[in-house]
């Protein structure tokens, strides 16, 4: 017959015992250690390998901050840093523009809403690398259906990816089309969840369509506005999937975006201080812009 088991009733207001105060730790402590092991430990490897070079074949040797130092004048990381940027700013532009003027249209009551917007995530849900196949395929200077369409308008064949003018916009136009679909989700999201009694109140008193978008919609939608430029800018501003499958960077260094360049240095040229230096660099621009976007946007209007 098992013994019946023994409660330890504390008086209210007396201290917790040794097992009270140690079970909120042993609850949190698996969540820590995982982002200590992802997160924490990670970045604290790099900065170390970047403050080192790996000479091939021989051990590493602990340089300092001469790889930062390097990078300071490398002309080639700035141009990438100065692609990267208009790669970020131009796409996340359209697709807020884009996302914001379906989420505007698509807003109300309609036939086949579920159909319409449900097709609408399917960019938005394939993996980026099956994103730059399929883009690959269409951009084609032979069998592309770009390449077709201006050859049967112009009777001139197009390799748009092997142009230094029109491989960025390209590119651009690939993150376009894959990411207006996350933008328009959030917009639609935000305005639905707007009070309707202020846009109500203005349309009795006579506003027009433009006054109620300008001086309610968008005030009353700048905090998810806020998140989704965030967002996206961030992730725009990483680009990798799309840039290495489509154009390795090309032709020349058009499109070599940074992370494409870290990538290049790392695992090409075996430059894996170097490229740690560049990470860590990346890393502490994409805060600062972070911030900038975020103190911009809430500043706005």
């Amino acid at each position: 017959m098992s013994t019946p088991a023994k409660f330890i009733i504390q008086p209210r207001g007396s201290p917790p015992s040794r097992r009270g105060r140690l079970l909120p730790w042993a609850l949190v402590a698996p969540t820590v250690l995982f982002v200590v092991a992802m997160t924490v430990f990670p970045l604290g490897y790099s900065m170390w390998t970047s403050l080192q070079e790996y000479p091939l074949g021989q051990p590493p040797a602990f340089v300092g901050l001469r790889n930062y130092q390097k990078l300071i004048h490398d002309v080639n990381f700035r141009s990438s840093l100065a692609t990267t940027l208009l790669f970020t700013i131009s796409a996340t532009g359209v697709e807020f523009v884009l996302g914001l003027g379906l989420a505007l249209l698509l807003k109300g009551e309609f036939s086949f809403q579920g159909i319409i917007r449900s097709s609408l995530m399917i960019p938005m849900v394939i993996a980026p690398v099956v994103v730059g196949i399929i883009w690959r395929l269409l951009y084609n200077a032979d069998v592309g259906l770009f390449s077709f369409a201006v050859q049967e308008l112009t009777g001139k064949s197009l390799s748009v990816l092997s142009s230094s003018m029109l491989a960025l916009p390209a590119l651009i136009l690939v993150d376009v089309w894959e990411w207006t679909p996350f933008m328009f989700l959030l917009l639609l999201a935000g305005i639905q969840s707007l009070p309707q009694e202020p846009f109500e109140a203005a349309r009795v008193d006579g506003a027009s369509t433009w006054d109620i978008f300008r001086h309610l919609t968008m005030p009353m939608l700048r905090p998810v506005i806020v998140v989704a430029l965030l967002i996206r800018s961030l992730d725009a501003f990483t680009v990798f999937d799309q840039v290495f499958v489509l154009t390795q960077g090309g032709p020349g260094t058009a499109t070599e975006v940074a992370t494409l360049m870290i990538y290049k240095s790392a695992f090409r040229f075996s430059q894996f201080g170097y490229a740690a230096a560049m990470a860590i660099s990346l890393l502490i621009l994409v805060m600062f812009f972070s911030a900038a976007v975020t103190r911009a946007l809430r500043g706005s209007g």
